[in-house]
């Protein structure tokens, strides 16, 4: 996020322009002057996971803290300060054993952990089990009851829990923001109420029968968050094949995302604006992309996009 606003005053004093508190104020939003007095206390050192669990706030908190702050212009825009997060496959730490055992003997609460975890997978713990725990528990900083939820919710899910499982849960919920247990009961409810309509979302995206990844969960939920019905996901999904010939979860993303501001979201209202998608049927192969001729403004932007991250990614297909 851009810093440019704030006035450098160094020492143990932080100031803000008066015009920047005066549109504070005006916006009415306390999670947004929070997260803006921590961007000013925190500076260059700013780090998101670790404002998520300093301030107590979920992914949805943060997001529209965030995006409150760029309309008002205090930070740049969502896509520039995303070049600035971690890198979210930084190795953690490599725990030695006896860091391991020193934890487990001398932090009760990561004890706890350990005694759910046994009970998950039914045996005492290996090294390398004790060790994605630690760092669940340490270099992402879920808290003990949160752990302890989450693998208990794993047990019940899939019966059999495996380390990629936690491992996997574990950055989901970090990256979430779920840092207390009140977080983990309101998106436990939410995840679970979203169940149903989640699955036929998965098969008109030709996915059923596997969980989704972490990455294509929060695709997802943001989609039902957002409004729409798995057929709308399915108008869609056509709609990217038959623009861009191969599936992109980025640009079916902008799709849904250019209907959510027409507030079009079911495809009886998609279709009764754009007829010609009455008749398509959803395609399971990729098609030839599109020319180019018939794409709006924003489909051709997103096209250019798109292309120039697959030459710079090497990978069309990624996440």
């Amino acid at each position: 996020m851009s810093l440019s606003s704030l006035i450098p005053t160094g020492g143990e004093f932080c100031a803000l322009r008066a015009q920047v508190v005066d549109s504070l104020i005006a916006c009415r939003d306390g999670d947004s002057a929070l997260l803006y007095l921590y961007l000013v206390r925190k500076g260059a050192s700013f780090d998101e996971r670790e404002a998520l669990r300093a301030l107590g706030m979920t992914r949805d908190r943060y997001d529209r803290a965030v995006h409150t702050l760029t309309s008002l212009h205090l930070v740049s825009a969502p896509e520039q300060a995303q070049a600035a997060r971690p890198d979210p496959s930084a190795r953690p730490p490599r725990y030695t054993a006896a860091e391991l055992r020193a934890r487990r003997e001398g932090d009760h609460r990561f004890a706890s952990v350990c005694q759910t975890a046994e009970i998950v997978f039914g045996r005492p713990l290996t090294e390398a089990q004790l060790r994605t725990l630690m760092n669940a528990y340490v270099h992402l900083g879920l808290p003990a009851d949160v752990l302890i939820d989450l693998l208990t919710w794993l047990h019940r899910e899939k019966g059999t829990v495996s380390r990629r499982d936690i491992d996997e849960q574990a950055h989901l919920w970090a990256d979430m923001g779920i840092f207390t247990a009140q977080a983990s009961a309101e998106f436990l409810a939410r995840r679970e109420a979203e169940k149903p309509l989640m699955n036929d979302m998965q098969r008109a995206l030709d996915m059923a029968g596997r969980d989704p990844a972490p990455e294509e969960y929060r695709y997802l939920s943001g989609f039902i968050r957002q409004g729409f019905d798995a057929e709308a996901v399915g108008l869609a999904k056509t709609r990217m094949y038959d623009r861009l010939g191969t599936f992109s979860w980025k640009y079916l993303k902008g799709i849904l995302d250019n209907w959510h501001q027409k507030d079009l979201h079911t495809a009886a209202e998609i279709t009764a604006v754009d007829p010609a998608l009455r008749q398509t049927k959803a395609q399971t192969q990729p098609a030839p992309p599109s020319s180019g001729a018939n794409l709006s403004d924003w489909e051709r932007e997103w096209l250019e996009e798109f292309n120039a991250m697959s030459r710079k990614e090497g990978d069309p297909h990624g996440v």
